[in-house]
This record gives C-alpha cells, structure tokens and sequence, in this order.
C-alpha cells in the first residue's frame, strides 16, 4: 500500500470518527432542548392549575422541535446542524417567558400566604403543614420531585402529574383562605382581614363604627394594632 493510500485512509477514518462525534452532539444537544421545553409545557399546566394563570407557549417554538426530532430519525445531521441553534434560541426564550410570568405571581401569592400565616398566627384556624407546603413551593418553585416520581413515565403521564398537583395545591390554598378569611366574607370585618393579611397597619380612623364594635367582639381584637392616623 502506497503512503498516499495510507494517508487518504487515515484521513477518512478521521473524518468518519469526527462525523461520529459531531453527530453525538447534535443528538445530545436536542436531547437538552427537547427536555427544557417539556420543563417549560409541565412548568405552564402546573401553574395553570395552582396558580390560575393563563400563560401560552409560542407553537412555532414545539414545531421547530418536533421538526428537529424528526430530522435526527432520518439521520439527516446536515440540516439538523443548521437548524438546532435556532430551535434552541426560539425554546430557550419561551423558557424565559414562561419562568418570568410565573414568577411575578408566585411572589404575589406568596405575600399573600405570608399573610394568612401572620394571621394564623393570632388565630389558629387553618393547617400550618398545608400553608407551610404552599409556601415552599411558591418560595422554592420545586415541582419536579412531585412529578417525575419514576424512571419510567411518558409525556402524558407527566402532564396529568402537573395538573393534578396543580389542582391539589391550589385545593389546599383555597381551603386555608376559606378557614381564615370566610368567617368575615360579606360582614364589615372583610376589608379588616383584607388589610391583615396584607400586613397594611389600620388607622382608627378608617374605620366605622359599626367596624369598631364587629372588630371588638371578634377574635382578631387583640391582635390588632390600630394608629391613630
């Protein structure tokens, strides 16, 4: 065998072991994008449910991976390679998008919790397990141990996990907000409590008499610290 030969060989295998290794990566890299916008389509129902918002994922973002997907099945690498900066840049935004609206009302929320501890504090009417569990998540925003709870689990399965710890934490918030604030709904104690639970300070002189005499008789009355202005 000539060296020309012995040369061309050996450039090829190194073209066919780097062509290998390329091909590895593209899969690896859409293996992370396709995983975040699953992250991100679990993140948005589990916030639908618990959180009760209305937040959207662009369709053009889970077509650019679908697509994606597709060409890494067909071994098409060359497409796949001009493409897959695209797909991340379009999947990594609706991240963004998502991860913020949500966070504006979890920190909402959360002062909101914050509150109906304070108050439960002074009262005792309400479970502190489930109001400490709704604090630690919308504090830490840690839902993954809650929904991937297996190796073994399909998309779907993982969706209806999102959706029904959604539902069971917001189950548990509506139930403490019931305990604490539906003894005064609809009396002239509510915007009292309101205030409460939003750690406003009260002026006495905000109020009506007829607020005065409901706050003295209730349970809250020595627990609220009324200024004079």
């Amino acid at each position: 065998m000539s060296t020309e030969n012995t040369t061309q060989n050996f450039e090829a295998s190194i073209e066919k072991i780097y062509q290998q290794y390329r091909h590895r990566q593209l899969a690896n890299q859409l293996d992370e994008i396709a995983e975040t916008i699953e992250e991100t389509i679990l993140q948005q129902i589990l916030a639908e449910e618990f959180l009760e918002t209305e937040l959207e994922i662009d369709s053009e973002a889970k077509k650019a991976v679908s697509e994606a997907q597709e060409l890494l099945k067909n071994g098409d690498f060359e497409t796949l390679g001009e493409r897959i900066a695209d797909v991340e840049a379009k999947v990594e935004d609706q991240k963004r998008q998502i991860s913020n609206e949500i966070h504006e009302v979890r920190i909402s929320m959360r002062s909101r919790v914050k509150g109906i501890m304070r108050l439960n504090e002074r009262v005792e009417r309400v479970s502190k397990v489930k109001l400490e569990a709704i604090r630690e998540l919308l504090s830490d925003w840690d839902w993954k141990g809650q929904v991937y709870r297996e190796e073994e689990y399909d998309f779907e399965t993982l969706k209806e996990r999102a959706a029904e710890y959604g539902e069971d934490m917001r189950r548990y918030f509506e139930e403490c907000r019931e305990q604490i604030f539906g003894p005064y709904e609809g009396t002239p104690m509510e915007p009292i409590v309101d205030r409460l639970l939003s750690d406003d300070r009260l002026s006495l002189d905000e109020l009506s008499d007829e607020q005065i005499v409901q706050l003295r008789e209730s349970d809250l009355v020595d627990h609220v610290e009324l200024t004079l202005s």
